[in-house]
């Protein structure tokens, strides 16, 4: 039994975020201006005793919220199917489709990190989902090069679960087919579906 230990980011509260980080701009405005405009009657001292601390506040609360996202996953892969901290059991028979981004992989052969740093495309964070036969969705978001979510170290440890993971497919359904290009099973977009 293989076991995976990463982090990554589980795509949750994005509204809450949106709201704490809108606050937090207002605040931060709200602040500078009664601190520029002081002696002016319509910015009274007062209102910077309340605005300071909302902007502390909001601060916090946006940070907390952003952290909640981070998701710690252990994974334990056998020969039947794998365990998942996060998402539960899962059997390889009940994998129905995978769908990963590999146009965006660097390790796959798609866009380089270089890429990313000569445009003003922001480093992607690349979704990857397993759909089971009873329509439960399994997602992680993790990005290659890491970030605030995830190292570089624990892509690699997802990206080496994913290729056992899809190596374990393919002898389970494709023993005498040819590998495809991506992971041996995925085809050229990135998806893989379980067939009949």
């Amino acid at each position: 039994m293989n076991t995976y230990h990463f982090h990554f980011n589980n795509g949750q509260k994005s509204s809450t975020i949106l709201f704490w980080f809108f606050t937090t701009l207002l605040t931060i405005v709200l602040t500078i201006t009664v601190l520029l405009v002081h002696p002016d009657p319509l910015f009274p001292t007062w209102l910077l005793l309340i605005s300071l601390p909302l902007m502390f506040m909001a601060i916090y609360k946006l940070f907390k919220v952003a952290s909640e996202r981070r998701s710690g996953e252990i994974v334990s892969l056998n020969k039947e199917g794998f365990t998942s901290s996060c998402f539960g059991s899962v059997l390889f028979s009940e994998i129905h489709s995978i769908q990963v981004p590999v146009r965006q992989i660097g390790l796959l052969g798609g866009l380089q990190r270089d890429y990313y740093k000569n445009t003003d495309v922001d480093t992607p964070y690349l979704e990857f989902s397993i759909t089971t036969q009873d329509g439960k969705m399994l997602n992680w978001i993790l990005n290659e090069w890491g970030g605030i979510y995830n190292s570089e170290e624990e892509f690699s440890i997802f990206f080496n679960f994913l290729t056992a993971l899809t190596n374990q497919l393919y002898q389970l359904y494709h023993t005498n087919e040819p590998y495809n290009s991506y992971l041996k099973i995925l085809g050229e977009k990135g998806s893989w579906e379980k067939r009949g």
